[in-house]
C-alpha cells in the first residue's frame, strides 16, 4: 500500500523534477517510509512513489522500479496475494528475481502475458507501467476498485494520483469542484464512487476492473478487463457443499491476506464480519503447517466504543477477544472528537460524505500500536446481504415466486431486525435547497450490465449494484481515506474475487435464509465463531454518534457556516433558505434534516480546505520563481 502519482508532458516541455516531487510528496500520509522518483527525459515522462513498506521492507523494494534491463517502470499502490504462486510459475520458465516483492512480480508477469495478465492477479492494485521502448504507459485498477485511481488528461498533459488532493500540487492547475457532481453528492452520495466523473472537473477515475492505455500522439484507451458476469459458475447442489466450499475459499481468502513481513491486527466491531476474519485468523494459525512469508505479530484487536451509549458494542467484542485471546485496544469515540478533527478527517476524505471520527480512530490507534496491516470485513455486507433493505428486495422476490412461508419468514426477521416499516427503507429527504440540477449517474459499465441483470431476481440485481456501482465502492474509498491518513493499510478477505464469483453464483435463499441474514457464512463458521457472535442479528459496525450533528456544540458550529457570507453566496444551494430552514430544525429537533445541514456544511467546508490548499501551493511556486529569477 502506497502513494503513487505520474505525470506525462505531451507537448515536449520538460519535466518539473519540482513539481513531481511535490506532487508525490502530498501523498506522504499514504507512504510514510520514504520517496522515489524516475524520470524519462527524452519522453518528457515522470513517476513519483510513496512507500509504506509491508512486502520485503528492503531497499530492494523500493518504487519506482525498473525491469528487463529498465524497459519497464512500474508506481504500484497495493498488494498481490498470490505472488509467491506466480513467482513460482515464472521460475520454472526461466525469470528470475532480484527483490521478495510483489511489485517485480507483477512487472514480470506483465513482461510474460501482457495486458492478460490482470486475470493472473489475486489482489488490489492501482499501478502505473512505463515502457520506455514502446513510449506507452499502462494503469490498471483491481476488479473491484479497492485501491483508488483519478487522472488528469488534456492534449499537453497525463497526470495521475491515488488522491484528488494531490491535484492541488500541481503548478498552473486550477482544481475547480464541479457544481453539477456536488449537487449529485449532496442528494446521492452513494453514487459518485461509481461514476467516471470526479467532484472536481476535469479530472476522472479509472474505475474498478478497468484498465488504461496511452500512447503519444494518441487519446487514452480505456478498457473494461474484468466483467464479474462472464465469471459466474456452476455450484453444487447441496447446501453442505456449498458451505464447505465457501468455508474453504474465506479461509484462503483470510489466510493470503496474513502475508506481510510487518505486524498486522483486526479492526473488530464485535460484529458478525469482523469477528468471523479475527476468528478466522486465529483458525488458521492454529491449524496450518503453512507458514511461509505469514505475519509472525497478528495478535491484537482494535475496537471502537461508546461509553454509556446505546451503540456501545464492546461487549460482543469482548466475547471474540475471549475466545481468540488476542490483546485489545480500544480506542473512545465521543462526539466533541469530531469537532476537534473536523478539517483533519474532512480533508483526509476529499469528498461529500458522511464523516466517521470511528474508523479514523482506530486506524489511529493501530499506526500507534505499531500495525500496519489491518483485515476488515469490507464487501461482506453487499455480496451477503447483510442490511435490511437486501430483505425488503428478499420478499419482493418470495412475493413473485408464490412463496407464502418464505414471506412470512422473511417479514418476521425484518420485525426481528426491527426495520418494522418497509417504506422507511426507500423514504428520502425532499432536497428544496439545491439552486443547481444535479449531475446525471455516468458509468458505461452499468449501462453494459443492466441488460444480462434482467433474468436475475430482485436481490442478486441489488447486491450487484450495490456491489458494483453504489454502496461499497462508496464504503472502500471512505476507508481507503481513512486508513492511509495514517498510513495503514487495509485487507479485505470478503473482497476476494474467488469467494465473491462463488458468492454471486449461489442462490439468493443461502444469503437471506429463514431466519438469518448471511445465512451460508454463519452455517460455514460453526465451530470457529463464538456461538453468541454466529446468531446474532443486530449489526451496527462503525456507527456515528447522532451527537456529532444533534449537540448544541455542533449546531453552533454548523450555524456558523450557515450564516457565513460565504455560504450565502453559493450558486449550487439556496443559503438564504437553509438558513432560515436550520432555525426551525433546531426548534423541532429534528435529527434527519440536522443530519442533511451537517452534509451540507461538509460541502461548503471541504471546499474552502481546498481552496486554502491551492493558494499554500500556488505562494510556493510563486515564492520559487521569484527566486530562481533572482
Amino acid at each position: 500500500m502506497c502513494g503513487m502519482a505520474g505525470i506525462w508532458n505531451l507537448n515536449s516541455q520538460s519535466i518539473n523534477e519540482a513539481e513531481l516531487h511535490r506532487f508525490t510528496d502530498s501523498l506522504s500520509h499514504r507512504g510514510p517510509d520514504g520517496n522515489g522518483f524516475y524520470i524519462d527525459t527524452s519522453s518528457k515522462l515522470g513517476l513519483g512513489h510513496r512507500r509504506l513498506a509491508i512486502i520485503d521492507t528492503s531497499d530492494a523494494g523500493k518504487q519506482p522500479m525498473p525491469f528487463a534491463n529498465q524497459r519497464y517502470w512500474i508506481t504500484f499502490n497495493g498488494e498481490i496475494y498470490n505472488f509467491i504462486e506466480i513467482k513460482t510459475d515464472l521460475e520454472k520458465i526461466g525469470f528470475t528475481f532480484k527483490t521478495e516483492s510483489d511489485t517485480e512480480v507483477i512487472l514480470a508477469t506483465y513482461c510474460q502475458w501482457g495486458e492478460d495478465y490482470q486475470l493472473k492477479l489475486n489482489g488490489m492494485w492501482a499501478f502505473a507501467i512505463w515502457d520506455s521502448q514502446e513510449k506507452s504507459l499502462f494503469i490498471s485498477r483491481d476488479r473491484f476498485g479497492v485501491k483508488p485511481l483519478i487522472y488528469f488528461y488534456n492534449e499537453t498533459r497525463f497526470a495521475f494520483a491515488s488522491e484528488m488532493k494531490a491535484f492541488l500540487a500541481l503548478q498552473s492547475f486550477n482544481l475547480e469542484f464541479d457544481p453539477a457532481m456536488l449537487a449529485q453528492a449532496l442528494t446521492k452520495q452513494r453514487l459518485i464512487e461509481g461514476d467516471e466523473r470526479c467532484l472536481k472537473k476535469s479530472l476522472n477515475h479509472l474505475l474498478g476492473g478497468h484498465c488504461l492505455t496511452l500512447r503519444y500522439g494518441e487519446k487514452p484507451k480505456i478498457r473494461r478487463w474484468w466483467n464479474m458476469l462472464n465469471h459466474l459458475e456452476q455450484v453444487s447442489q447441496t447446501y453442505k457443499e456449498q458451505v464447505n466450499y465457501f468455508r474453504e475459499l474465506f479461509l484462503d481468502a483470510c489466510r493470503i491476506r496474513m502475508l506481510s513481513d510487518v505486524p498486522i491486527g483486526t479492526a473488530l466491531s464485535g460484529g458478525l464480519d469482523s469477528s468471523s476474519i479475527l476468528c478466522g485468523m486465529n483458525y488458521i494459525c492454529t491449524n496450518s503447517h503453512t507458514t511461509d512469508r505469514l505475519a509472525t505479530s497478528w495478535q491484537k484487536g482494535f475496537t471502537l466504543i461508546y461509553p454509556n451509549s446505546k451503540i456501545d458494542e464492546k461487549k460482543y467484542a469482548d466475547e471474540v477477544i475471549k475466545d481468540t485471546n488476542v490483546t485489545p485496544y480500544y480506542s473512545i469515540g465521543i462526539a466533541d472528537l469530531y469537532l476537534k478533527h473536523y478539517n483533519e478527517i474532512l480533508f483526509q476524505y476529499e469528498e461529500i460524505s458522511d464523516i466517521h471520527l470511528g474508523p479514523w480512530l482506530i486506524h489511529k490507534t493501530q499506526r500507534e500500536q505499531g500495525v500496519v496491516v489491518t483485515l476488515d470485513g469490507h464487501g461482506s455486507d453487499e455480496a451477503l446481504g447483510g442490511y435490511p433493505w437486501y430483505i425488503t428486495a428478499a420478499i419482493k422476490d418470495s412475493i413473485s415466486s408464490f412463496s407464502p412461508v418464505r414471506t412470512l419468514q422473511l417479514i418476521s426477521m425484518m420485525y426481528g431486525l426491527g426495520v418494522i416499516n418497509l417504506n422507511i427503507l426507500y423514504s428520502k429527504i425532499k432536497n428544496t435547497w439545491l439552486l443547481h440540477p444535479p449531475a446525471q449517474f455516468t458509468s458505461p459499465a452499468y449501462e453494459q450490465d443492466m441488460p444480462p441483470l434482467k433474468n436475475q431476481d430482485q436481490l442478486f440485481k441489488t447486491l450487484y449494484t450495490d456491489f458494483h456501482f453504489t454502496q461499497l465502492p462508496t464504503n472502500l474509498r471512505d476507508f481507503d481515506r481513512l486508513s492511509m491518513a495514517h498510513g495503514v493499510e487495509v485487507r479485505s478477505p470478503f473482497m476476494d474475487w474467488r469467494l465473491v464469483c462463488y458468492l454471486f453464483s449461489l442462490p439468493s435463499s443461502v444469503k437471506i435464509g429463514s431466519h438469518f441474514t448471511k445465512q451460508i457464512l454463519r452455517d460455514a463458521l460453526k465451530g470457529i465463531l463464538p456461538e453468541s457472535i454466529r446468531t446474532r442479528t443486530s449489526k451496527l459496525g462503525f456507527p456515528n454518534l447522532t451527537e456529532a450533528w444533534t449537540s448544541p456544540k455542533s449546531q453552533k458550529f454548523m450555524q456558523d457556516i450557515i450564516h457565513s457570507q460565504a455560504f450565502q453566496d453559493s450558486n449550487i444551494w439556496n443559503g438564504k433558505q437553509i438558513q432560515n430552514d436550520f432555525t426551525t430544525v433546531i426548534q423541532n429537533k429534528n435529527e434527519q434534516q440536522l443530519h442533511q445541514a451537517w452534509i451540507y456544511t461538509q460541502a461548503h467546508s471541504l471546499m474552502k480546505l481546498f481552496q486554502e490548499k491551492q493558494i499554500q501551493y500556488q505562494k510556493t511556486y510563486n515564492s520559487l520563481t521569484t527566486t530562481e529569477q533572482a
